[in-house]
């Protein structure tokens, strides 16, 4: 057999041991439900099902309709399993998760001649990819890792998603007849996904057996490429630098994100720049604010990927443990910080914070372990003091903030460390490559801005190309981050999640993890991962504690700080710049400059900022009012206008002087709104949203919560409803700002059974 044919008018190849079609399919489909405000009483149900194969499109209004249609397809196309090959036709689906909620139970009425295999589940109602006999579903959200409306526009597409047309309160049932705009709304779902992934194919030079399940999957090659290029990475760095089972799950359990925290004195303060400020109440420590400033630093991951000299590149060596007649000390580690990096377990019995004026706490309540607790106070998660007993495991970087922040009792009960150095350079090649690429195409957009304007259609491709260069510059850190072992689970015909494979015990992670090693497809070490936002974290903290002030930082998030500003200030940022600058990395452009990485870049001033906790601040800029607040969705469509979309922003709905008319948003007018700065400053406690909301999701089965997800067929208001339950996303009615999100996690622990859902995934 060659190893391309036709068959049935459609082109295969055989391809990793199977056999593919290179024609891909597409499905979308529409959903509906009861709209009862009880989860018992819910009922859900697919109004349309949308398919496109082959340029010819199908539009079916139950469930049973697409799994003949897929049989007949199989037949069509000989898809039947021969004696040697599998074939596979590739099936997408925007938010495959969502989709997948209401098809499955019939999907699995198809034929399955796959021994079992079920794609990649990351989760309970989390699939990157499903199969069942012959059909590959696969999720193009988590491919372009964007909404299909973002994706379809910044690939600027023919048929861009329509927003607008379709009505989602609006109850329609499988014999309903649908309107002119919800078939409209229908087909260009999935002509929008076809002209999308034709596009992205050609881009990336792919076709159906080469392109990545995720948008990480194309840098990821990119970097295997270069490592396995390179004969000393691969035969001696890589397998000489293998975690065993312990270490790794120190490694897993130290490793934590950014660093996002708001001054815990600042907190709830409307900060206006040119006037006085007391810092701590009744302290008689004042500031006054002549500017408020925010700085950014420049590609931080990508910066310490390409300059840290403190990656552990070193074999793991098992130093200590405590049945050993002395006893190791954290000064003991920070002694060597310089030339090792460790990863420690300890036990804490107390922690304090040295001073009362650190305002900005690092130690976390979610990396404590095993608590024993008889005193705890904490400031939105991170913790002033604890008594007791905990479990930490940490990294000697991080332990050093740690040390230099608080008094503690402890005692390190085991502890690797491995030789400090820089990362090998064929990782370091690709980062400088994309952030050459990144720098060269930022500085095309602006010459194609200015000579021809943001329009034309030069300006258009060359934004097109930064922001691929961008996202792919930022997934290098998501690859070498990629835990090597995840528990593999897999799913039921009635919907009902299993582990098929797990890594609990020693000898399950060890046999996991040579497996790892020995898979000629892994090249990246987690440790080094790991030590990327450990080393991002340290240079925050060292711009916070060393260089602006606990006292003048506002609010700090992973890369960037906003604070209060004066001369002496701006003067110590620019010294920590220009020392810096002395062994910076750069790249050199295309139009001769160089590019410096690790810089703290200034961002437009601001006028006024007001912080509660972490991922909820606001700022007043030339601009206007700009807020972030984690949970509350950016804007909220609320009507059309000569088929434009009309949305209603957050900043917005703060700033509505008579909060009863947002009831009627489209109505209102320049002079309902207060002045940025009061907007800003009703950024408080217990303020609550009515329209930017955001939505929830419930999970049932056909008749309502907690029932089996099997087909059957009900009938609901005199309609035949066929359904095997589904996700159902429904607006909140209302969403509160809270000051501490401990407060509000308490009282709602107990009746968590809708989960908060990604809006960007919304149809």
């Amino acid at each position: 057999m060659s190893k391309t044919f036709f068959h049935g008018g459609v082109r295969f190849t055989i391809a990793k041991g199977l056999i593919y079609c290179l024609e891909p399919l597409f499905l979308d489909i529409e959903t509906s439900n009861n709209h009862a405000k009880e989860p018992q009483d819910l009922r859900t149900w697919i109004t349309s099902i949308q398919v496109l194969f082959k340029n010819e499109y199908y539009l079916f209004r139950y469930p049973e309709e697409l799994i003949d249609f897929l049989m007949g397809l199989r037949d069509r196309l000989g898809l039947q399993p021969s004696n040697k090959f599998h074939k596979r036709l590739i099936i997408y689906v925007h938010n495959l998760s969502y989709d997948i909620s209401y098809l499955l139970p019939y999907i699995n009425m198809l034929p399955d001649d796959n021994d079992a295999y079920q794609g990649i589940i990351e989760d309970n109602n989390k699939f990157l990819s499903y199969v069942r006999g012959c059909f590959e579903f696969r999720c193009s959200y988590r491919l372009s890792g964007m909404s299909l409306e973002k994706w379809s526009k910044e690939l600027n597409v023919e048929h861009v998603k329509q927003v607008g047309l379709y009505d989602y309160n609006k109850i329609i049932y499988p014999d309903d007849e649908l309107t002119e705009n919800e078939k409209i709304y229908d087909r260009f779902d999935v002509l929008s996904m076809k002209e999308c992934l034709a596009k992205q194919l050609s881009y990336y030079g792919d076709d159906l057996t080469t392109i990545p399940l995720t948008k990480t999957g194309y840098i990821r090659r990119t970097l295997r490429r270069s490592c396995r290029n390179d004969k000393y990475y691969r035969k001696h760095y890589f397998r000489d630098t293998r975690l065993n089972a312990r270490c790794y799950e120190y490694c897993l359990k130290s490793f934590a994100g950014g660093y996002t925290h708001n001054n815990r004195y600042w907190r709830d303060v409307l900060i206006e720049v040119g006037k006085t400020y007391e810092y701590i109440p009744d302290s008689g420590i004042y500031i006054k604010v002549d500017s408020i400033k925010h700085r950014d630093f420049k590609s931080h991951y990508p910066t310490q990927q390409t300059c840290s000299n403190r990656f552990p590149i070193g074999r793991p060596q098992h130093i200590y443990d405590d049945s050993l007649y002395y006893k190791l000390t954290i000064e003991d580690v920070l002694e060597e910080l310089e030339t090792f990096t460790y990863f420690i377990k300890m036990r804490v019995t107390r922690a304090a914070l040295r001073d009362s004026h650190i305002s900005m706490p690092f130690m976390q309540k979610s990396k404590c372990y095993q608590t024993s607790f008889t005193k705890e106070r904490y400031d939105n998660g991170r913790i002033k003091e604890i008594e007791g007993s905990c479990i930490m495991y940490v990294d000697s970087l991080t332990l050093s903030i740690l040390y230099d922040q608080y008094e503690i009792e402890y005692e390190i009960l085991d502890a690797y460390k491995m030789k400090n150095g820089r990362l090998p350079s064929c990782i370091v090649d690709i980062v400088d490559k994309y952030f050459k690429g990144k720098s060269d195409k930022k500085a095309l957009v602006h010459e194609l801005t200015a000579a021809y304007g943001k329009l034309d259609p030069r300006t258009v491709e060359a934004e097109f190309d930064l922001m691929v260069i961008k996202a792919l510059l930022n997934a290098i850190y998501g690859c070498t981050v990629q835990q090597p072992l995840k528990p593999e689970l897999q799913v039921n015909d009635e919907f009902e999640f299993s582990i098929r494979k797990m890594f609990i015990s020693e000898e399950q992670v060890e046999e996991g993890l040579e497996k790892f090693y020995s898979n000629k497809n892994n090249f990246l070490a987690y440790q080094l991962g790991c030590m990327v936002t450990s080393l991002a974290r340290y240079e925050l903290y060292l711009l916070i504690s060393k260089v602006i002030g606990y006292e003048r930082c506002l609010y700090c998030d992973t890369d960037s700080i906003f604070y209060i500003s004066d001369d002496e200030t701006e003067k110590r940022i620019e010294a920590f710049n220009a020392e810096r600058r002395q062994n910076a990395h750069y790249v050199e452009l295309e139009n001769g400059k160089r590019e410096y990485y690790d810089e703290f870049t200034l961002e437009p001033d601001c006028l006024a900022f007001k912080g509660l906790h972490s991922k909820c601040y606001g700022v007043v800029t030339d601009k206007g009012l700009e807020i972030t607040i984690a949970g509350v969705p950016a804007r909220t469509l609320i009507g059309m206008n000569d088929g434009q979309p009309i949305y209603f922003t957050r900043e917005q709905e703060l700033s509505v002087k008579d909060k009863s008319k947002t009831k009627k948003p489209i109505e209102l007018t320049d002079d309902d709104f207060l002045t940025p700065v009061e907007g800003l400053d009703n950024l408080r406690d217990n303020f609550t949203f009515t329209t930017n909301t955001g939505v929830s999701a419930i999970y049932i089965g056909a008749d309502g919560y907690k029932t089996p997800r099997i087909p059957q067929v009900l009938f609901i208001d005199g309609h035949e409803i066929h359904t095997a339950g589904g996700c159902v996303i429904r607006q909140q009615e209302t969403k509160s700002v809270v000051l501490d999100p401990e407060r509000k996690k308490k009282k709602s622990r107990d009746k968590n059974i809708e989960e908060n859902y990604n809006t960007d995934q919304l149809k």
